[in-house]
């Protein structure tokens, strides 16, 4: 049953203090904390809530929700600590000018409606649908009859554009899940996965955050990337080399790996996604631009005055790194026969 605010103490309470409304299912399992970060997370992920947008105050969206004002305090703190939110005395609760980088809120939302439309068609409630996504998850923890791998980046698209290659040349042998580097000792914790993939750029990084638990392949790319970091090290010196990706980690992680391959005497100028001032200054003062997947995915280089100067800043799997994953595909799936009779 829903209610407005007024309503009394059980089904849902709303509230209309942020962009969209809020809701609170007290008699869900999920604690009310927890769902109102969800939402209000959400809301930010999906640009429903934009950077310097003002959240209520905490007694405000207490009082509308009928929740004690310490819980509201906890979620802005919560959010605060994800980086979505800043705080500050006198000043309110704001989303932060830079947020989490967005991980699909939207496209997300599409999947979960028509999963639940199909569903309705079929004479199910959206109840039995989230009870059956629960149990799916919690499948997850165990393992599975095909070897699960995780495939470890440093931005979303290439994560996710990775998992679907390596799905495509190991068939009916592996699922593959992408995921942020930061992302992986979460995911670790929650769910079952045999082996952890990266690129050899990465491979150190996994292997701490692994901290032991699963095995990293280290897979290395092909001749095409590294003929492009060669091409960018022979640029004569005071080039000025503009770099264009989706987060600081990957601008970082491309120039350390320009560095590594004897970049010397050459600028590099990065710029983020989603900072018109950065990229600008990319187009203007620029000899030769790089362009992560995603940068190219949200069609920044069409516009550029000189398009002609992007690179994109992509790779393909070196043979070799596509037979190590396999090497390590076949221990784990020779290994389960064993664990089962020794079970």
């Amino acid at each position: 049953m829903s209610t407005d605010v007024n309503g009394p103490e059980t089904g849902t309470t709303n509230a209309t203090g942020t962009s969209g409304d809020l809701g609170v299912e007290r008699d869900s399992d999920v604690p009310i904390s927890t769902q109102i970060y969800w939402q209000i997370a959400y809301q930010i992920d999906s640009g429903r809530l934009l950077p310097g947008s003002r959240l209520p105050p905490v007694r405000e969206l207490g009082a509308a929700l009928r929740v004690n004002p310490n819980t509201i305090r906890a979620v802005y703190r919560r959010l605060a600590d994800g980086g979505y939110v800043t705080s500050r005395h006198g000043a309110g609760t704001h989303v932060a000018d830079h947020p989490p980088e967005r991980r699909g809120a939207e496209a997300l939302a599409g999947i979960v409606s028509e999963m639940l439309r199909r569903a309705s068609h079929a004479g199910f409630t959206a109840d039995e649908v989230a009870t059956a996504t629960f149990a799916a998850a919690t499948e997850r923890k165990r393992p599975g009859e095909l070897v699960r791998v995780l495939f470890a980046e440093c931005t979303s698209a290439d994560a996710g554009y990775d998992a679907e290659r390596l799905v495509a040349a190991f068939p009916d042998l592996i699922e593959v899940e992408g995921t942020l580097i930061d992302d992986m000792p979460g995911r670790l914790d929650r769910f079952h996965y045999d082996l952890i993939a990266t690129t050899t750029f990465h491979a150190d990084e996994c292997q701490v955050l692994a901290a032991g638990r699963v095995p990293v392949v280290a897979m290395i790319v092909g001749p095409g990337y590294l003929e492009l970091v060669h091409e960018i090290a022979g640029l004569p010196a005071g080039s000025r080399v503009g770099l264009v990706c989706a987060s600081e980690r990957g601008a970082d992680n491309i120039l350390d790996t320009l560095r590594l391959s004897g970049a010397t005497g050459i600028e590099l100028v990065p710029a983020l996604i989603g900072a018109p001032e950065m990229l600008e200054v990319v187009d203007r003062t620029a000899d030769l631009i790089l362009m992560s997947r995603e940068a190219l995915k949200a069609g920044l280089d069409l516009g550029l005055t000189r398009p002609e100067r992007v690179r994109p800043w992509t790779y393909e799997f070196d043979p070799s790194g596509l037979e190590l994953l396999r090497r390590a595909i076949e221990h784990v799936a020779a290994a389960r026969p064993a664990e089962r009779t020794s079970a």
